[in-house]
């Protein structure tokens, strides 16, 4: 029998490979089979549920994809995706006084619960994944504290590693009595390993205190949190930190603040005994009508736009333009449904879903690629009971 030439076999090879890469796809999307085309969604609320819908850019319809039982789970988060089937385990807080918890759910068709751990400090209102230690970490409000989870092999959620409390206070009556923990965020500082070498990097924590008026700095002893007072950074009297965006590639911190208002802008960089240099660059108003009641922020994944969310007084989402240098300008305003508490930027940077609480709705804005501008689109999602407050895409 004649041996196939070389043409033949790369042509064989090439059918070969389209063949394979066809099945692993067709394989890794049976758990998903039935579901409608677009991003998957998952929404936290101030009620009794949680919930998943899948968003159709194109028309920018949600459809219901499942929802589960939980008090208050006001925030979530997503573990990494599952390389076996293409999914992936949630977390979720119960923000609910003393009787607060920690819960983990399958992304299966019922979102089946996997987990519940109760959480010491009162009021969690962040919740963060980290895979590479598999734990989860939680921000306290009303506790003052930072929790520390571990989560179990099959991705659900464990036992308490840790719990670590902060006192502090600021001048703010009725708000500031008390360490508020708000955010957590880790922060990946650039170590120089030695002549030849490279670059390694070292990971710190950083945990925004609205009460005391201060992001905490912590390094990563193994799963364990290890305080540096003297790294924190401060960030003005009355201000109260709230939530931070970090952008890795321009080695800023950007950090907005609740009760004044104000987006601060810092440097990062290693030091010379390898914990980070962090140094403030800017400080300008993002809430112009001074509601006192400043929310979230997000880095568009283009990088070049910041969105800042306000509430109270003037409703609405603040846009900033990063120039190449790393310069930031206000640029723009736009106007949203009541207490814009939470957002998210599709991965393609073309919307933003705002979960406005006080409506019991997630509107969808339109985002101008040139200028970063919003513009409402007409469309949102509904609630009857629940007051959506946290979005999650999956990316």
């Amino acid at each position: 029998m004649k041996k196939p030439g070389k043409l033949a076999v790369t042509v064989l090879s090439a059918i070969s490979c389209i063949v394979c890469v066809l099945s692993c796809k067709e394989n890794r999307s049976s758990q998903g089979a039935g579901r409608p085309e677009g991003l998957v969604v998952y929404i936290g609320t101030y009620g009794e549920n949680l919930y998943r819908y899948i968003f159709d850019p194109s028309d920018r319809s949600f459809t219901p994809l499942g929802q589960a039982a939980l008090k208050n789970p006001s925030y979530l988060a997503l573990g990494e995706e599952n390389s076996k089937d293409g999914i992936y385990d949630l977390y979720a807080v119960s923000e609910n006084g003393a009787s607060s918890s920690v819960a983990s759910f399958a992304d299966d068709i019922k979102l089946s619960s996997t987990g519940e751990c109760r959480n010491v400090g009162a009021d969690p209102c962040f919740i963060l994944f980290d895979n590479s230690l598999s734990i989860l970490l939680t921000a306290d409000y009303s506790g003052g504290s930072l929790s520390v989870f571990r989560v179990n092999a099959d991705g659900s959620v464990g036992g308490r590693i840790q719990c670590l409390d902060f006192s502090g206070s600021g001048p703010v009556r009725g708000r500031q009595e008390s360490s508020h923990i708000h955010q957590l965020k880790f922060l990946p500082v650039p170590s120089y390993s030695g002549e030849g070498k490279g670059t390694e990097l070292s990971r710190w924590l950083l945990a925004s205190d609205l009460g005391a008026d201060r992001i905490r700095v912590m390094s990563l002893s193994g799963d364990t949190l290890v305080c540096h007072p003297e790294l924190d950074i401060l960030c003005g009297e009355g201000s109260g930190p709230r939530h931070m965006e970090i952008d890795t590639l321009r080695k800023s911190i950007y950090c907005l603040t609740e009760l004044s208002g104000e987006l601060l802008v810092f440097g990062y960089r290693a030091g010379e005994d390898g914990t980070p240099d962090i140094y403030q660059e800017a400080r300008m108003v993002a809430d112009e009508a001074g509601g006192a009641a400043s929310a979230d922020i997000h880095l568009h994944p283009s990088g070049r736009f910041i969105y800042t969310s306000h509430r109270d007084r003037n409703d609405g989402i603040s846009v900033f333009s990063v120039s190449d240098d790393g310069k930031v300008t206000r640029s723009g305003y736009c106007r949203t449904g009541k207490h814009p508490r939470n957002f998210a930027v599709t991965p393609d940077g073309a919307y933003m879903l705002v979960a406005c609480r006080n409506d019991r709705s997630v509107e969808v804005y339109s985002i101008d690629a040139v200028t970063g501008k919003l513009s409402f689109s007409g469309d949102r999602l509904r609630f009857k009971e629940d007051m959506p407050s946290c979005v999650v895409i999956a990316q």
